[in-house]
């Protein structure tokens, strides 16, 4: 076989891998927990149908009198998104999406029917599609009710 069907064949392979490799999710879920990422006790992650991993949980911003969380599923398919508002913990939200490929993971909507959405890395806010959205954080966006 020449040189060129090989260097055919070598870039069908990595692109053949590059496709089956499969999105890992925001890389803030990749960092070392701290202690301001525990959940507060409040949050019983038992009693909630998400399959979110204990300690995976990633404390990303305080905005508006409230706590946003992301974390991982315990099958590591998915992320998660946990919104907790200080002074209020019992009213807490959580919901956890398939990773993809695609901009949004998750959207949240609040006790006060704001939103909260989970977006993968690079997404750029600033686009029309997101009029009306604030980021609060490199991977999470916001919507007053």
């Amino acid at each position: 076989m020449n040189r060129r069907g090989l260097a055919v064949i070598a870039v069908v392979a990595v692109l053949g891998l590059a496709g089956c490799s499969s999105p890992t999710g925001p890389d803030v879920l990749a960092r070392e927990a701290t202690a301001e990422d525990e959940l507060p006790e409040t949050v019983s992650l038992i009693s909630v149908d998400t399959d979110i991993k204990a300690g995976s949980a990633r404390l990303l911003t305080t905005y508006d009198d409230v706590e946003y969380f992301a974390a991982k599923s315990s099958t590591g398919g998915s992320a998660c998104l946990i919104s907790v508002p200080v002074g209020l913990p019992g009213r807490w939200r959580a919901g956890c999406a398939a990773l993809a490929t695609g901009e949004e993971i998750i959207t949240l909507t609040g006790f006060d029917d704001s939103q909260a959405t989970l977006i993968n890395d690079g997404v750029d806010a600033g686009r029309p599609k997101y009029d009306g959205w604030t980021q609060i954080h490199p991977n999470v966006l916001y919507k007053p009710r």
